[in-house]
């Protein structure tokens, strides 16, 4: 398993969620299976986590966020990699 802290430093990402633009904190992190994905906080407060599951689209894997909201901060995340 890659060490994340090194090859996937952690982020900020401005997006908007809930309507509101704001600076989002995105710290990468991976399943045992290797797969990608992105716990993002709102400053102390997990708001989600995110992955990529097709090209263009994310899925919510934990959180409440709208699926208009996940997407852009999936989008965000793209832009920033």
């Amino acid at each position: 398993m890659a060490e994340l802290s090194t090859h996937n430093p952690e982020f900020d990402i401005e997006a908007s969620v809930g309507g509101k633009s704001q600076t989002i904190h995105v710290k990468p992190d991976e399943t045992s299976d290797g797969v990608e994905y992105f716990i993002c906080f709102s400053g102390d407060t997990q708001l989600t986590q995110i992955r990529m599951e097709g090209k263009d689209t994310w899925a919510q894997l934990w959180g409440d966020l709208s699926d208009a909201d996940v997407q852009e901060l999936g989008k965000a995340i793209t832009h920033n990699k």
